[in-house]
């Protein structure tokens, strides 16, 4: 199974969610392989330092380069080599992000109270639904993310109300029941290259919540959608699309325009 964990946030909380999940894939004695399509590269960073600790529960880290053709083809050997593909992308590099994402089997969307501005979010919504062109068959499945305070307390629900809202407009996509809460030892155990099967004590409310996360991961995988909605987002997508072209179209007949009458 391909899962790619996709947002345009900068910080280290997308990559500290697929090392999580590329981890506990390993545990179930899975050959996993943990890819880095980011601009910052803190997975891979991640997979370094994991590399040289020589952690106990081993899984191959590595970059994007060379492997949009890799993973396109069901007969590759990445494909048929590792059972699980854990990608992590924040569309900076549009052609290998894009790459990824056709490929993917459940696209998953972790969004908080601090995931972007409205109009970063809306772009992230748009991406996704074009791909419906190239990737019909794709399953979207949104996860909140909730702050913890210095006290152990969840902080707001603010993440969970955002992420049913985003989940709402795209469509076809789930929202996660799991609600994956953002610890204060997350970006320590990240720069250890551990993960939170790796840390002692085990916080077992995190180990937990990953281990649910990554099953509604594979149910949302084999559930199968009626053709009607497949229909639908692919018409949504079309739709979009169209009207960027348009918008686009518009915005450069109106410059030329103006520079004509300046001239």
């Amino acid at each position: 199974m391909i899962i790619t964990i996709f947002s345009e946030d900068d910080s280290t909380k997308r990559a500290i969610l697929a090392a999580n999940l590329a981890t506990f894939c390993a545990r179930q004695h899975r050959k996993v392989l943990l890819i880095d399509a980011t601009s910052l590269k803190y997975s891979l960073h991640w997979g370094e330092r994991r590399a040289a600790a020589d952690a106990r529960i081993k899984l191959a880290v590595r970059g994007m380069e060379g492997l949009p053709s890799e993973l396109e083809n069901p007969l590759s050997y990445y494909r048929s080599h590792f059972q699980d593909i854990v990608i992590d992308t924040d569309g900076s590099d549009s052609w290998n992000a894009d790459s990824a994402l056709v490929a993917t089997d459940v696209l998953l969307v972790p969004v908080g109270s601090r995931s972007g501005d409205l109009k970063r979010r809306e772009n992230l919504i748009q991406r996704i639904e074009a791909l419906r062109l190239f990737n019909p068959a794709l399953r979207v499945l949104v996860v909140g993310l909730q702050a913890i305070s210095a006290f152990g307390d969840a902080a707001g629900a603010e993440g969970s109300g955002d992420a049913r809202v985003f989940s709402d407009k795209v469509l076809t996509a789930a929202l996660a029941q799991t609600v994956i809460h953002e610890w204060l030892e997350d970006n320590r155990l990240l720069q250890q290259g551990q993960s939170v099967f790796d840390s002692e004590p085990r916080n077992r409310r995190a180990v937990e919540e990953i281990e649910a996360l990554y099953q509604e991961i594979a149910h949302a995988r084999d559930l199968r959608l009626e053709a009607g909605a497949y229909s639908l987002a692919i018409l949504n997508a079309i739709q979009r699309r169209t009207l960027s072209y348009e918008t686009a179209e518009a915005d450069q007949l109106g410059g030329a325009s103006a520079g004509h009458d300046r001239n």
